[in-house]
């Protein structure tokens, strides 16, 4: 069994070039040292070092092997710096991308529940437009809040929700009966930006259907379109969350369509190569715990 005092001990010979040499730095007998490479050599079974001069060099074996040596020594590093962090309370800035569907509609309850679990830990949230995949990748942010059928294989994700895109109108324009994508496609449709996750799906099926979908607007934010559906300018691609008082108070109505609702998952995902920091645990322990009944 590899044991880290083993790999400690090889690395300080590479370092200083003798047994002697590691065992001073290392505040322990040559003997030791010996001992632990010889010990390390017979569990890989391989030889790591070979004489040169008076110096001890790696084998050519030593050399293939001396970057995961190095890994395995920073990754102990890593997991007793985060255990540290794990005895004290959750503190800090948690940056975090969010669509503004998201930030009204999904994490208020959320950040209410942190206000009591980690009072600490301050919630900063970037919306519309952001390329939170870039800032993923360059760790400017934590995680982002993504409407998506399936998260990208490159992320964990913890679901939020699972969603309905629907298709809304004001009461006076609404029709009982479902209509076609070529009667939709008849009336004024106002959508969220190109490249949103609920047009790209609405344009899939207008495609699929040998149909253009053409919106006669399109906004970033959905209150916006919201607005404008309560203006009776026309009729809204947007998640039932919106929505969801509007129907209930009869100041909206859902238009049923032939194919629809699109329906998504509400999701927080972060880089499978990054370890959450207790920060974002603090916030996925808040969505496990709050996460609708199915």
């Amino acid at each position: 069994m590899i044991n880290l005092k083993q790999i400690r001990s090889l690395l300080t010979v590479v370092q200083v070039g003798s047994v002697n040499g590691a065992a001073e730095s290392l505040c322990l007998a040559p003997s030791s040292i010996s001992a632990q490479l010889r010990e390390l050599s017979s569990t890989l079974g391989v030889d790591l070092f070979e004489s040169s001069g008076r110096k001890l060099v790696l084998s050519a074996s030593g050399q293939q092997l001396l970057p995961k040596f190095n890994e395995l020594l920073q990754l102990n590093d890593e997991v007793l710096s985060f255990a540290e962090s794990l005895k004290s309370e959750p503190s800090g800035e948690l940056r975090l991308y969010a669509p503004s569907s998201m930030c009204i509609y999904r994490l208020p309850r959320l950040i209410e529940a942190m206000q009591v679990t980690a009072p600490a830990v301050e919630l900063h949230l970037q919306h519309d437009p952001f390329d939170y995949v870039q800032a993923l990748n360059a760790r400017s942010i934590e995680g982002a809040v993504v409407v998506t059928a399936s998260p990208a294989p490159e992320f964990n994700h913890m679901q939020i929700s699972s969603e309905e895109v629907i298709y809304v109108t004001h009461p006076a324009d609404h029709i009982k009966r479902k209509l076609s994508l070529s009667q939709l496609a008849q009336r004024a449709i106002i959508t969220t930006e190109p490249g949103c996750s609920y047009r790209v799906a609405a344009e899939n099926h207008f495609k699929e259907n040998s149909q253009h979908l053409s919106p006669r607007q399109s906004f970033s934010n959905v209150e916006v379109i919201r607005r404008c559906l309560l203006s009776r300018m026309g009729t809204g691609l947007l998640p039932r969350c919106v929505v969801e008082e509007d129907l209930d108070q009869g100041r909206l109505k859902e238009q049923r369509v032939t194919g629809t609702p699109y329906r998504f998952n509400s999701a927080v995902i972060w880089p499978k190569s990054a370890q959450a920091s207790p920060r974002l645990n603090a916030l996925l322990q808040v969505i496990e715990e709050n996460r609708p009944a199915t």
